[in-house]
């Protein structure tokens, strides 16, 4: 069945050699051991995972993070002889203060790159960019919204730096609404010409969400902010369904549940993306197995009948004789021992269509 290979992947500091005068990245300058054959290396063993992340076959969609920009991607790409893909190149760059960067590339003969927007929320800081991209599907037509983020670290604190983590839920909330619902005075002309279908058509418009949110599935901001659930029948069921008009309030009102896919890796023991012992502040963790990475689908991506989620298809990437430890933790990169990948794993998944769209 024709499908779309995706990852998603933290890459944990992928820097050049270069001093960037605007950012605070001289930790990855010559001066402090990030060498050009550091680099290299890095680069080498990135490669190494990200090619195999589907058991061979090449993948189709391809969003990182924590890299400092998108030529880099370029590079890993070509690294890994993915030649087939292309970079979504952002002029507009990052505001990040540490100069790290979301990116994302795609296979040009089978997605259309149709519109792009890079978003920046303005904290007392400015935060990662979310980037939003809008894809044709070439053989079916079908369009698929991709939105990609890097939220705000915990590295002060889990509960002392979650706004700002909701704060970015919250406006990335704001983009997935006006991909799924028209606005109210063009509800209310649509709903005096009896159009329910165009409503209905934004409702399941196919979205998904990558990201390294540094919060898990059941953290507030995920929960309750972005409005993403473990509960599939809420996002397709009857009740989170369009099909008669009410009133513009109730239209207004309504929630934009979104399916987390990865809940289900959560009742697995010692699986995470992410592994941390402690904060530098001393305290200790007991859930040590972070599921920090995730991806959420709107109600349009788990219809089987067209472009859809393959969701039994959505893992964690764990190799123990490469990117894990006997124990399934990150082996991150070491750049006095050079070796090592990410303190993050990827995440893979399957976006299946076809004909029927059974998968």
């Amino acid at each position: 069945m024709p499908h779309l290979n995706l990852v998603w992947w933290n890459l944990q500091n992928f820097f050049d050699t270069d001093d960037d005068p605007i950012s605070h990245d001289f930790a990855y300058t010559p001066e402090e051991g990030w060498t050009t054959e550091v680099f290299e290396i890095k680069k080498r063993n990135l490669a190494d995972i990200l090619k195999d992340t589907h058991g061979g076959e090449a993948p189709d969609l391809v969003a990182v993070c924590e890299i400092e920009k998108d030529e880099l991607l370029a590079e890993l790409l070509q690294e890994a002889g993915l030649n087939e893909l292309k970079v979504a190149f952002d002029d507009s760059g990052t505001s990040d203060l540490r100069g790290i960067d979301v990116a994302v590339a795609y296979n040009p003969r089978k997605l259309e790159l149709v519109a792009q927007q890079s978003h920046v929320v303005h904290l007392r800081y400015r935060t990662r960019d979310i980037f939003e991209l809008v894809f044709r599907l070439k053989d079916t037509g079908e369009e698929l919204v991709l939105i990609a983020s890097h939220w705000p670290s915990r590295m002060r604190g889990k509960f002392e730096s979650e706004p700002a983590r909701i704060a970015v839920a919250e406006n990335i909330a704001f983009l997935v609404e006006q991909h799924l619902k028209v606005p109210a005075r063009e509800y209310e002309i649509l709903r005096a010409f009896r159009d329910i279908d165009a409503i209905e058509d934004k409702w399941n418009k196919k979205l998904i969400l990558l990201g390294d949110f540094n919060d898990e599935p059941f953290d507030r901001s995920v929960q309750d902010h972005l409005r993403a659930t473990g509960d599939q029948a809420l996002v397709t069921g009857r009740s989170n369904r369009i099909s008669k008009f009410g009133s513009t309030y109730a239209y207004r009102a309504k929630d934009c549940y979104l399916f987390n896919a990865v809940w289900h890796l959560l009742g697995e023991e010692n699986l995470g993306t992410f592994y941390i012992a402690g904060t530098m502040q001393g305290a200790k963790f007991t859930n040590r197995y972070q599921l920090l990475d995730q991806m959420l689908v709107s109600r349009g991506l788990l219809d089987t009948s067209s472009l859809h989620l393959d969701v039994d298809s959505v893992q964690v990437f764990r190799d123990k004789k490469r990117n894990a430890t006997p124990s399934m933790r990150p082996r991150p990169f070491d750049k006095k021992k050079r070796k090592g990948y990410s303190d993050h794993f990827p995440l893979v998944a399957r976006l299946v269509y076809g004909a029927d769209g059974a998968g």
